[in-house]
């Protein structure tokens, strides 16, 4: 048990001041992670424009300490996001409001939904296999966030194919891509995450009571092209919303409409700003998050051949058994788990999660004072030897089956922990592995990166609170093989 502190202290604080911490966390974020905890021990502090200290912990202590806090003893609204989700998401409310949220989120991403919409989402991903062509080179992260736009526009508004979907596709991708550019990314930075974000929530709301759409053209300001496609984004689920309103269909089963029929205890809806802000959420998560982790992950494949060799016959295996391709199968097979799990634990597309403390508060050896944001750190807590061994730099799944691997909630937590772990974690995971499997057993790719020959890893860059290979994945198709493959093959022979 480690001493607690008597009066409120801050640990070390890193040379640089805040414009060069606030640049750290941006262009090689790992790095200067490992450089800090190497000088400045577990737990130090960094400082950044427009907000009170930053407290990043690798400490097990720290964290577990973190994730047990009561909602009264941390602030969500204060959380530093750059981009306008908008101010009534789930992100940053608390108590009871925290509570009902979560409540109309998490059935709709539970095992029953997850089951229904596994079919879908292997149609999805083998649509876009099948129009892939040997020799063809392209950045993965980008052909995964394509797949998840079509995924995105099915979970979301149940749209597989149309004008509307493409026009959302279109509205999404622009939105998401002018929001999280390295320019909105350094003003945020140094002007302070929050106030810019309400700074451009501000500006939306401005527009949108005014009706002003936009032309979706860039401007003399780097953020009247984000705020054009948010305005006309959030025109398109409004227009969305209130059909399903005047409809009431409970058939309708994907999240909008579960946002927009949804009703407070005094049986009112839902605002329509909070029907958009959910929406506009899970367009973030689930297209950033699936990105930067398939990244990751293919990229530990391409480093251990053997390891990609045996997902395929765990696949293939699971084929012959069960007689036929069954993706919601295949996203639970144990091995293609390990290996998510440690690319997950290694590469984490979230470098930490936050809170904001409202009081002095002890958090291991340390009592952090009033106003800091206490952040547990995923890709420092999980390398650590002392939980994983002196091979935890090392990509080995197998210590996932192996028995040596069982880490506490508090030393692996790649979706955060406690009462504010990401609500739409299972869908994260099951889409993943979805992704990944049909990936794997039918595509081989080869590519000419230095870091897939090395033991190196290439440089990450924090985007939109992702973290993805700054220069992207850049792969050749060497083979597609038919959807049917092996599937045929084994009723052939039965």
């Amino acid at each position: 048990m480690t001493a607690a502190n008597t009066e409120p202290k801050l640990p070390p604080v890193p040379k640089g001041g805040k414009i060069k911490h606030a640049m750290s966390l941006g262009i090689d974020i790992w790095n200067n992670l490992d450089r800090y905890q190497e000088e400045y021990g577990d737990s130090f502090t960094l400082t950044l424009p427009g907000q009170g200290p930053m407290v990043w912990t690798g400490d097990p202590e720290v964290v577990r300490d973190t994730f047990a806090l009561k909602p009264e003893q941390y602030d969500p609204f204060s959380v530093q996001i750059p981009i306008d989700v908008g101010e009534e998401c789930v992100l940053f409310e608390n108590f009871k409001k925290h509570q009902d949220s979560r409540k109309r989120i998490i059935p709709s991403l539970a095992t029953a939904q997850l089951k229904n919409r596994a079919g879908v989402m292997h149609d999805i991903i083998s649509e876009h296999i099948d129009s892939w062509t040997v020799g063809e080179a392209f950045n993965f992260p980008r052909i995964v966030g394509d797949m998840t736009l079509d995924i995105i526009c099915y979970t979301l508004f149940g749209l597989r194919e149309g004008e509307r979907k493409e026009r959302y596709k279109e509205l999404i991708l622009g939105w998401l891509t002018t929001s999280t550019n390295d320019t909105m990314f350094t003003i945020g930075q140094l002007y302070g995450a929050r106030k810019f974000r309400a700074k451009l929530n501000a500006k939306y709301r401005q527009r949108t009571q005014e009706g002003k759409m936009g032309n979706l053209k860039k401007g003399l300001l780097p953020w009247k092209q984000p705020l054009d496609y948010k305005v006309q984004l959030a025109q398109m689920i409004r227009e969305d919303a209130e059909g399903i309103r005047a409809r009431m269909d409970e058939n309708e089963a994907h999240m909008l409409s579960v946002f927009a029929r949804a009703k407070y205890d005094d049986g009112e809806f839902l605002e329509m700003e909070k029907v958009i802000s959910e929406c506009i959420a899970m367009m973030v998560a689930g297209h950033e998050t699936s990105a930067a982790t398939s990244s990751w992950m293919l990229i530990w494949l391409l480093k251990n051949p053997q390891v990609m060799a045996k997902v395929r016959q765990e696949i293939a295996d699971s084929v012959a058994k069960v007689g036929e391709y069954d993706p919601l199968v295949i996203s639970e097979l144990p091995y293609i788990t390990a290996c998510l799990n440690e690319s997950q634990r290694l590469s984490p597309s979230a470098p930490a999660t936050v809170r904001w403390l409202t009081d002095d508060t002890q958090l291991g050896k340390w009592l952090m004072p009033k106003g800091t944001c206490v952040s547990p750190c995923m890709y420092l807590t999980q390398r650590r030897k002392d939980i994983y061994g002196e091979d935890a730099h090392q990509y080995r799944p197998e210590r996932w089956l192996d028995g040596s691997c069982k880490p506490k909630p508090w030393e692996f937590f790649p979706f955060g922990g406690g009462r504010r772990a990401c609500a739409g974690m299972a869908q994260a995971r099951q889409q993943l592995r979805i992704i990944l499997a049909e990936i794997v057993r039918r595509v081989t790719f080869e590519s000419n990166e230095e870091y897939v020959h090395t033991d190196a890893l290439p440089t990450p860059r924090l985007v939109g609170g992702q973290t993805e290979p700054k220069d992207g994945v850049w792969v050749t198709v060497k083979a597609v093989l038919p959807k049917e493959t092996g599937i045929t093959q084994f009723k052939q022979s039965a």
